[in-house]
């Protein structure tokens, strides 16, 4: 609770001088220390439409677009034996119009937790995984309901409620009191455009590290990862193969000739994981190539690539199983053995 007052009093002090802290040290990273290639196994799982896997203890969730009928569909991971469909869609009780988990999960002595967002309904939800199998129905323990300027990246830390918020104009952070129901300070400008004639958003993604103890994203448009400190006063910043493109030239460059460099991320309390595409972004539909999930320890130190023969679009990491799991945009799921690497 300390360390969380004082990363609240940093960011108070920032918001009052607003501190842009994407300024930061950049590292231009290269090449890796090491290069791994791979073609996985495809396995039976039969979810349609499925943007994103997540792994939690020994669940393999397939996050499905739009819902479908419903949201996630669930496995075990040592069987891939279907274990229920969950999140439905609509309006009703324990029911959403979207669904969106930021990787933040937590156990107790029975039951697995996910916090989920409905970022049109404009809550924030505590997902009993456990026992909505047990019951085989969607089980909501807590619910949170968002201020209406809050659409972004939620993580919750204790009482209070951490928001990253996507914007026209750059992307700021800010802090909520879930107790008292307030503002802690005002938003800080986490990022913030040049010139004011950009209306182009960076779609960054965020990942909470599971100790709580910093934040990783990647910015879809740009060949970069960013790495925050744990109280958010600084950030180092990887160029992947050659300098960031400028903000500037990529805010005026037609969608159709923009490149989308990376498209997922996972975090361990050791390691990054991202997901390198590198594909022309209206062509994902035609998206057929080698992809790299590249991993990078917390100081920035790149650490070896997975040179995939699949095309990839997102991935997860079973770190109890030793594996990666990876879906193409046509829902073909593939498994790829780590057991070699994950000590390293």
């Amino acid at each position: 609770m300390k360390a969380l007052i004082y990363i609240i009093t940093i960011l108070t002090a920032q918001s009052c001088t607003q501190h842009d802290i994407m300024h930061g040290k950049n590292i231009l990273i290269k090449e890796f220390p090491q290069e791994t290639r791979f073609t996985g196994e495809k396995i039976d799982i039969a979810s349609i439409g499925i943007i994103g896997l997540h792994v939690i203890d020994t669940f393999l969730i397939c996050h499905k677009a739009n819902g479908v009928d419903n949201f996630f569909d669930v496995y075990d991971t040592q069987t891939l034996r279907p274990l229920g469909k969950f999140l439905h869609v609509g309006r009703g009780p324990n029911e959403f119009l979207n669904a969106v988990y930021e990787e933040q999960y937590f156990k107790d002595s029975l039951n697995t937790y996910m916090w989920i967002c409905d970022g049109s309904l404009m809550k924030l939800v505590l997902f009993n995984l456990t026992e909505s199998i047990r019951q085989q129905e969607t089980i909501l323990d807590s619910c949170i309901d968002l201020p209406k300027d809050c659409i972004g990246n939620h993580f919750i830390l204790g009482d209070t409620l951490i928001s990253i918020v996507n914007s026209s104009v750059g992307h700021t952070l800010s802090t909520y009191d879930l107790k008292k129901d307030i503002p802690l300070q005002q938003p800080i400008v986490m990022f913030s455009f040049p010139f004011n004639n950009c209306t182009y958003a960076l779609n960054m993604g965020n990942r909470l590290r599971p100790d709580h103890e910093k934040f990783a994203s990647i910015m879809i448009y740009f060949n970069q990862i960013n790495i925050f400190s744990p109280r958010f006063t600084d950030v180092t910043t990887l160029s992947i193969y050659e300098p960031t493109v400028p903000i500037k030239e990529i805010s005026f460059t037609p969608e159709r000739e923009r490149i989308w460099y990376f498209s997922d991320l996972r975090v361990t309390n050791s390691h990054i994981y991202a997901l390198y595409i590198n594909n022309p972004s209206p062509y994902l539909h035609e998206f057929n190539k080698r992809v790299e999930i590249q991993q990078f320890d917390w100081e920035g130190a790149p650490v070896r690539k997975f040179t995939i023969s699949n095309s990839l679009i997102s991935f997860a990491l079973d770190m109890n199983h030793k594996c990666i799991y990876g879906n193409t945009i046509n829902d073909e799921i593939y498994k790829y053995d780590i057991q070699n690497y994950c000590n390293q």
